[in-house]
């Protein structure tokens, strides 16, 4: 497997902008885009690094602001939000091929980057993505491309650090529906469907949510 990673900006970005401006990091996981009447729509879904809850009220309070956007859904430290980028906004995900899987979740950094790190089994399926970046990025720099086996990709490396309950309601919560834009299922539903009160199960999703922040936060520093 071929991995790159890269250190991107585009000015229109509605993330890095404000983690420049109050000085906290957020990564992201975005999910897909599409076009109608001519102008594109992204969606994406951000956790919060920062522990600092001032931070990230007046991080949220901005973003509300932002005209572009069309949906906002907030839970604790993770919220999903959905962009008009117009007919010519830019954004990484409207490059992206079906041939390039996400190895660790989007670093968005107060220094005014974003950080991508993603993979192809073939080397050329990634440069052609670079090649196509740096066509409409304002900054696109190759960080690393080299070959590395999958057990480098984040996920498997998280989830050995959740408990069974913790597990399985991130798991129900994920393939219910629950992180997408719009949400596919309540609270209510997905505690239903794991046969547990609706506060037990939401304390072991949250549980599972805080788990896994600091973890993918320490794998990903590490390299």
């Amino acid at each position: 497997m071929w991995i790159t990673k890269l250190q991107l900006r585009h000015e229109d970005c509605p993330i890095v902008n404000r983690c420049q401006k109050f000085g906290i990091i957020v990564l992201s996981y975005p999910s897909a885009w599409y076009e109608k009447k001519g102008e594109k729509f992204s969606t994406t879904t951000c956790f919060f690094q920062s522990e600092d809850e001032n931070k990230k009220k007046d991080f949220l309070i901005n973003l509300r602001k932002d005209k572009r956007i069309v949906n906002l859904d907030i839970s604790g430290d993770i919220f999903t939000y959905e962009i008009n980028l117009g007919k010519k906004g830019e954004h990484v995900m409207l490059y992206h091929m079906r041939q390039i899987l996400f190895v660790k979740p989007v670093v968005n950094h107060p220094d005014g980057y974003e950080y991508w790190e993603v993979a192809s089994w073939k080397k050329e399926q990634l440069q052609r993505f670079i090649e196509l970046l740096r066509e409409h990025m304002d900054v696109c720099n190759i960080l690393k491309m080299q070959q590395s086996p999958l057990s480098d990709i984040y996920f498997p490396n998280v989830m050995p650090k959740l408990s069974k309950s913790q597990k399985k309601a991130i798991e129900l919560a994920y393939l219910n529906g629950y992180y997408s834009y719009p949400r596919g299922v309540s609270l209510a539903d997905l505690a239903k469907i794991a046969g547990l009160g609706i506060s037990t199960f939401q304390e072991h999703l949250r549980k599972a949510e805080i788990k896994l922040l600091p973890v993918i936060i320490e794998y990903q520093m590490k390299k």
